[in-house]
C-alpha cells in the first residue's frame, strides 16, 4: 500500500469516526433529559457539562504538546460570538428531542449545509447553479414532510427548533472561515470555543437555578461520553479527516450522521420509523451531499 493511499483509508476512517460518534448525541442526552429513575438535568446544565468537560481534555492536550495558549483581544471577541452560534446549534438541537424523535431531530440539523448554500447565494454573491437549487427544493420538500407529520404531537415547533439549530450552525461555518478564526490553530480554536460555550451555558444554568452535579455514576459517564465520543474524539477525527481526504469528501461522509440517529432511536429508545420519516430522510441527505459537491468543485 502507498503512502498516498493509507492516508485516503485513514482520512476515510477518521471522517467515519467523527459521522458516527457525532450520531451518538441523542444516546447519551437522552437519559439525562428523561432516564426513568434518574433526576433530569436541565438542557443548560447538560451542555455546560459537556462543553466543560471537553474543553479540559483538549487543554490537557495541548498542555501535553506544549501549545500556545494566547490569543489577542480581537481573537477573544470572534471567539466569543463564534461560541454564542456553536451553543445556540447545540442548544436548540437537543430542545427539539422534547418534540421530535431524536433520529428526525438530528436529520433536521443536518440541514445546515443547505442553510450555507442558501446563505451564500444570497449574501456572499456565491453562484447560482441549477443543481443547488434543486437540491434546495428537495431538502424543503423534506423539511414539509416532518413537518405535517401527524404521527408526532407538537412536531411543527421541534421543526423550528431544529431549523434554527441548523441555521446557527451554518453561521458559524461561515464565520469560521470568513474571521480571525480562520488563521488560528485548530486545537486552540476549539478549546477557547468550547470553554467559552461551558461558561456561556454556567451562567445560564445559574440564571435558571438549575445547575448540580449530577446524582448518578451513570450520569456522569453520559455526560463524560459526550465530552469525550460525541465532542473530542469529533472534533479532532474531522481535522485528520480534511487534512486526508478534504472538506468535501469528510462532509458527505457526515451523512452517516442522522442515519446514525436514526438507528440508535430506533433500536434503542424504540422510535417510530414512519414512511414520512423514510421519505423525508431519503430527500434531505441526498440534497445535503448534491450541495456539498457542487460547492466544492
Amino acid at each position: 500500500m502507498t503512502s498516498q493511499n493509507k492516508h485516503v483509508l485513514q482520512g476515510i476512517a477518521a471522517g467515519l469516526i467523527a459521522a458516527v460518534c457525532y450520531g451518538f448525541i441523542p444516546l447519551f442526552t437522552l437519559p439525562l433529559k428523561t432516564g426513568e429513575g434518574v433526576e433530569s438535568l436541565s438542557d443548560s446544565t447538560i451542555l455546560f457539562y459537556r462543553f466543560g468537560l471537553a474543553a479540559l481534555i483538549i487543554g490537557f492536550i495541548m498542555l501535553w504538546r506544549r501549545a500556545d495558549f494566547r490569543i489577542t483581544r480581537g481573537e477573544l471577541v470572534t471567539l466569543t460570538y463564534l461560541a454564542f452560534l456553536s451553543d445556540g446549534s447545540a442548544l436548540f438541537l437537543i430542545d427539539g428531542y422534547d418534540y421530535l424523535s431524536s433520529g428526525v431531530a438530528t436529520t433536521l440539523h443536518f440541514m445546515y449545509p443547505v442553510m450555507t448554500a442558501i446563505i451564500m447565494m444570497c449574501f456572499y454573491h456565491e453562484a447560482r447553479r441549477v443543481s443547488t437549487i434543486a437540491a434546495i427544493v428537495m431538502a424543503v420538500a423534506g423539511v414539509g414532510i416532518l413537518s405535517w407529520d401527524g404521527g408526532q404531537e407538537g412536531s411543527l415547533h421541534g421543526v423550528a427548533v431544529e431549523l434554527i439549530s441548523a441555521l446557527c450552525y451554518a453561521f458559524y461555518l461561515i464565520r469560521v472561515n470568513r474571521s480571525r478564526a480562520a488563521h488560528m490553530d485548530t486545537l486552540r480554536l476549539v478549546f477557547y470555543i468550547l470553554a467559552i460555550g461551558a461558561v456561556i451555558f454556567l451562567f445560564d444554568a445559574l440564571r435558571e437555578n438549575a445547575l448540580r452535579l449530577p446524582a448518578y455514576g451513570s450520569q456522569w459517564v453520559d455526560l463524560g461520553s459526550l465530552a469525550l465520543i460525541c465532542t473530542v474524539v469529533t472534533n479532532l477525527c474531522l481535522v485528520v479527516s480534511v487534512k486526508r481526504i478534504g472538506s468535501t469528501m469528510t462532509a458527505v461522509i457526515g451523512a452517516l450522521e442522522p442515519l446514525t440517529a436514526v438507528g440508535i432511536g430506533c433500536l434503542l429508545f424504540a422510535e417510530p420509523f414512519t414512511w414520512q420519516v423514510a421519505l423525508a430522510i431519503a430527500l434531505i441527505i441526498p440534497a445535503v451531499v448534491i450541495i456539498i459537491l457542487t460547492r466544492h468543485r
